[in-house]
């Protein structure tokens, strides 16, 4: 719109100048023809009154007689403007003489008597002055329509010229958000139409760029799931065969444990990226997860010397419909993400809380530092607040859980907790939306 605007006050500006340049020079030559003709007129009855003054001197009219018959009979054109002067300079009847503004020599018998003077400006008359006007309404009517007419067209080629642009600018944007098949006019110049085949071919090779990348991430994701975990069984086996000691064998263990959660939240978060998360919906207690949470987090919480417990429950049983296995993968990722950052002797607190057709699963800790103004960045995958103060983890623990909360058609959001730390807030529907 703002392309538009440009070109047609450009064209407006033009138009204007291209009527009131002719505009203009109309008015001034109706002006100068007006008085062109009032001087013609003067001049025309100067020299019919310089032709009757002969006469009528030879009918005994004296001078005064003939200047006070003009002013009675010619009251609007010579009227009071006119003086008889003789030869001898003097003046004879008439108005006072002033400097001339135009003189006719009365001629009698070959020799000239007397001189009559105009010695006053004219003045436009009545009709003078209504014909002055209806030229200039004339000109004015003629200058306006073509002012509308052009002003017409300029609007129509402003249209017209920023249309093709206007189209460029949707494709781009809808190249940047995502889209592959992007559909727009071949009208337009060459230079913006191919311009915007380029634009529609990049998208194109860039969505088969992306989904080829989203595709070799997930079957990355499930090729490993099998190997990591052939790889602690023989560990097991291994350390069983050679009597290692409890704790050598529970940091394989743990190792193992947690080579399978990268390999599975790498497996969520790359389904999601192609929309095919699986999520099987059934009838669940949210009660039940969050104590299956914190039994199965609960050793591990132990060895980080951390605190791990819930809030006070709704008392009652709570029917809910979603996919118990994938809300556990939830909690397991957001007590990962917790553990990561809360130092020892820290507390990680599970909650549920009532929201009308909705459940709100909050994880309270008091990880100190962590800028919850960045909280957009905080669900993408590898992000870590601080990567050298966080020990391991593989970033994905915050993007795993948003990939599980979408696929429950819910929202997760990321606040400060009123414990000191991070709260991450999941807000999941009863039941899925009915299509």
């Amino acid at each position: 719109m703002r392309l538009f605007r440009q070109i047609f006050t450009a064209l407006a500006a033009q138009a204007l100048l291209v009527v009131a340049l002719p505009g203009g020079f109309l008015l001034w030559n109706v002006e100068t023809s007006s008085q062109r003709l009032i001087a013609n007129r003067d001049d025309e009855h100067l020299a019919r009154l310089a032709a009757l003054v002969p006469e009528a001197r030879r009918n005994g009219k004296s001078d005064a007689q003939i200047i006070a018959e003009l002013d009675r009979t010619d009251p609007t054109i010579l009227g009071g403007r006119v003086a008889i002067i003789g030869a001898d300079g003097r003046l004879l009847a008439g108005p006072a003489s002033s400097p001339a503004i135009k003189e006719q020599p009365v001629v009698e018998d070959g020799r000239t008597v007397a001189t009559l003077r105009i010695i006053s400006p004219p003045t436009r008359t009545a009709i003078d002055r209504e014909m002055l006007r209806d030229h200039y309404m004339g000109i004015a009517v003629v200058m306006i329509g073509i002012f509308a007419l052009l002003l017409t067209a300029a609007y129509w080629f402003a249209a017209k010229w920023s249309r093709p642009q206007r189209e460029l600018l949707r494709v781009s944007h809808e190249v940047v958000d995502g889209a592959s098949d992007v559909e727009f006019s071949e009208e337009g110049p060459r230079e913006t139409v191919a311009t915007m085949r380029n634009l529609r071919r990049l998208a194109n090779r860039f969505e088969r760029v992306e989904t080829a990348r989203r595709t070799w991430l997930v079957m990355i994701a499930e090729e490993l799931r099998e190997p990591i975990e052939a790889f602690g069984k023989r560990l097991q086996l291994l350390s069983d065969a050679l009597s290692a000691d409890p704790e050598f064998k529970a940091e394989i263990e743990a190792d193992q444990q947690r080579l399978a959660r990268m390999a599975q939240d790498l497996h969520a978060v790359a389904l999601a990226d192609l929309g095919r998360l699986p999520v099987r919906f059934a009838d669940v207690d949210p009660r039940a997860l969050i104590h299956n949470a914190l039994y199965n987090h609960r050793q591990r919480a132990q060895a980080a010397q951390v605190t791990l417990e819930s809030s006070t429950l709704p008392p009652y049983t709570i029917l809910v419909q979603w996919d118990a296995a994938r809300i556990e993968q939830l909690f397991g990722a957001l007590i990962e993400n917790s553990l990561r950052y809360v130092p020892r002797g820290g507390r990680i607190v599970l909650g549920l809380e009532s929201q009308r057709d909705a459940w709100r699963l909050i994880v309270d800790d008091n990880a100190p530092g962590i800028d919850v103004g960045l909280a957009q960045q905080l669900f993408e995958p590898f992000y870590r607040a601080d990567a050298q103060e966080s020990p391991g983890g593989s970033g994905l623990s915050l993007a795993t859980a948003r990939a599980i909360v979408e696929g429950h058609h819910g929202r997760i959001e990321a606040t400060h907790s009123p414990i000191g730390g991070l709260r991450i807030t999941v807000i999941l529907p009863s039941s899925p939306p009915s299509f």
